[in-house]
């Protein structure tokens, strides 16, 4: 009981919820500071930082290490963004699933004979 209570704990503190804009190849320029979501030719989309911008290359942080990479070479790209309407709607819920939780192990007779409940 005592892992589930934790873990419904972290699941409220460490609750975000972002989503991705997708851009337009060409189009869209890169910002600075800013998090992408990129596929190099047929590889799985990763998540980078843009460190530098110049007119065909873009330097990103991925895995704390620095990429020069050709804007020639992405086939797609998503600006990574938080949303809060998704942020709010999943802490209300994480924070009503802990009480739940919470009230059901405090409500279910788990007290020992100090009257303290025991997990």
């Amino acid at each position: 009981m005592k892992r589930i209570a934790l873990l419904m704990a972290f699941l409220i503190l460490f609750n975000s919820c972002y989503s991705y804009k997708k851009l337009n190849l060409g189009v869209d320029d890169y910002d600075v500071g800013q998090n992408y979501e990129v596929r190099l030719g047929e590889r799985k989309m990763e998540k980078v930082k843009v460190v530098e911008v110049t007119d065909s290359t873009i330097v990103v942080l991925q895995n704390k290490n620095r990429v020069v990479i050709q804007k020639s070479m992405i086939t797609e790209s998503r600006l990574r963004m938080l949303s809060p309407g998704k942020t709010i709607i999943g802490s209300v819920v994480g924070v009503l699933a802990t009480l739940s939780i919470f009230g059901i192990l405090f409500l279910s007779g788990g007290s020992s004979s100090d009257g303290f409940v025991t997990f």
